[in-house]
């Protein structure tokens, strides 16, 4: 018999892997107070952690820290809003202290929804004046119109992303405006249900497998009293840090952190330009000692939350799976061109289609080759112009490809998937269709021309048409992939199918 979850269980376990955590920065800071890698914001919220767990034990690192970043230039790619928002949650923290280090910072407060909560929260931390409580409720009401579709926050405008969804929601859960903590109690119902029993719950958008999200998630969900959910991402997060020996930044692809970390190292997958280690390191660590020193929450939500009804959002869970799709967006990583499926259920659950694509601002691992959608050869790949839910199992993606259209069809029923690509060209010439990604740690038997088996799960890939495997032929966000195919076709239907579904 299995020990029953506790408020305390889970706060003992997430002081546990905040004190790794503040032990792993230490022995990564340099002499001069900063870090072996490139970071944005790490020193401040190192100092932030190592304050909450022992200052007398980290005095040394927080001495040393403090003067690298009183010392640090403030470009145009300062993260003044974050480093703010790390100090001002500081114990100790006083506005003289802030001056030495932000008095001149510039901010940022791009078109994104968790620079624009963060800048929100920031203010109303640090100023109680009429008029800067008259520029909050101007701002806040703003974020509203702007970046709310209950019961989601928009990445940016019309792109939603659960890493950042995320962050919105605890930093609205630990807002002590009421309408802001309703704003997250109400925006944690989504993350319950990503997460469901699994507990992979950052699979869409911007940063998919992400430990920024997934702590951010863990701590929303222990204090809203979604205690289930909650234990299955932190189960997550123990074992990803187990395989790789310290909190890696993409729990999908726990690999320890290599030489050279970056979007082109084929031994960094799920990394993006932008990404720092040390930064999302500390960033972890405090969010888990804030989930640590949260008091007992009443447990009065269900353990299964009601399916999301937002036209943006595919969610359909299965006793067999769970499967996730975003419907809407401007770039390849905001659309889920393939559903994101996880097979089975509970600390057994295991990812079957990962989530695709990342952005391209610079060199990445996620080219062309490694969308999900129908291609002709290795030269032209489809182009999603819409994609829309079209019922609560349901989505559809309408892409063109060799100046002809094409549609894809995904119906999610109690025990397969069913992805339909219908494709003409005005030539009849032939694509290659589906290109589905299979996370590349299953194996993949292929047991007739139309059938593939991925035994180990009781999963079976079955068409109408001669499929292709193609082994470690591209990239997902969890790291290498397999590729399923019906090579030159025009129209074909492929089935998901589990196994014991009549078990």
């Amino acid at each position: 018999m299995s020990l029953p979850i506790t408020d305390q269980s889970i706060k003992e376990r997430c002081a546990r892997l905040a004190q790794l955590i503040a032990d792993n920065l230490a022995a990564r800071q340099t002499p001069d107070g900063n870090f072996k890698l490139p970071e944005f914001y790490a020193k401040a919220f190192a100092i932030n952690l190592w304050t909450r767990i022992d200052p007398a034990k980290y005095a040394k690192n927080i001495r040393r820290a403090w003067t690298a970043l009183t010392s640090e230039a403030q470009g145009k790619r300062y993260h003044r809003e974050f480093i703010e928002y790390a100090l001002l949650s500081t114990p100790g923290m006083n506005e003289e202290k802030l001056r030495q280090v932000l008095c001149t910072a510039p901010k940022q407060s791009p078109d994104v929804a968790n620079w624009q909560v963060l800048g929100l929260i920031n203010r109303q931390m640090r100023c109680g004046t009429a008029g800067t409580r008259a520029i909050n409720f101007a701002h806040d009401m703003l974020i509203r119109a702007r970046y709310w579709r209950s019961p989601l926050f928009l990445d940016r405008p019309n792109c939603f992303s659960s890493q950042y969804h995320a962050f919105c929601a605890a930093l609205f859960s630990d807002s002590n405006a009421p309408s802001q903590w309703r704003l997250g109690k109400m925006a944690t119902k989504l993350l319950a249900e990503l997460s469901g029993t699994h507990g992979y719950s950052n699979l869409l958008g911007r940063g998919a497998g992400q430990s920024f999200g997934v702590v951010c998630t863990l701590f929303a969900l222990q204090k809203h009293g979604y205690t289930q959910q909650a234990e299955a991402i932190l189960f997550r997060l123990e074992d990803a840090f187990l395989q790789a020996g310290e909190m890696p930044l993409n729990l999908l692809a726990p690999n320890p952190l290599p030489d050279e970390p970056g979007p082109a190292n084929p031994e960094t997958p799920g990394w993006y330009s932008y990404n720092r280690h040390d930064d999302y390191l500390a960033f972890a660590g405090y969010w888990l000692c804030r989930t640590a020193e949260l008091p007992d929450t009443k447990r009065d939500n269900p353990a299964t939350p009601q399916a999301c009804d937002n036209k943006r959002l595919l969610v359909v869970s299965t006793p067999f799976y769970q499967t996730q799709m975003a419907c809407r967006g401007r770039e390849v990583f905001d659309f889920s061109p393939a559903p994101v499926v996880m097979s089975g259920q509970a600390e057994s659950a295991q990812i079957l289609l990962p989530p695709t694509g990342g952005e391209q601002d610079h060199q990445s691992l996620y080219d062309a080759a490694s969308v999900p959608l129908p291609a002709i050869g290795n030269t032209e790949f489809s182009r999603i112009f819409r994609m829309r839910k079209l019922s609560q199992n349901q989505a559809q993606i309408d892409f063109k490809l060799g100046g002809a259209n094409g549609i894809r069809t995904i119906t999610c029923n109690p025990s397969e998937i069913t992805i339909q690509d219908r494709w003409k060209h005005p030539e009849d010439q032939k694509a290659d269709l589906f290109r589905i990604l299979i996370d590349g740690r299953i194996k993949l038997v292929q047991t007739s021309a139309n059938t593939i088996s991925a035994s180990d799960l009781g999963v079976t890939f079955s068409a109408d048409a001669e499929l292709k495997l193609e082994p470690n032929g591209s990239f997902s966000a969890a790291g290498p992939a397999n590729r399923i195919t019906a090579p030159a076709s025009v129209n074909a239907t492929l089935k998901i199918l589990w196994e014991n579904a009549d078990a």
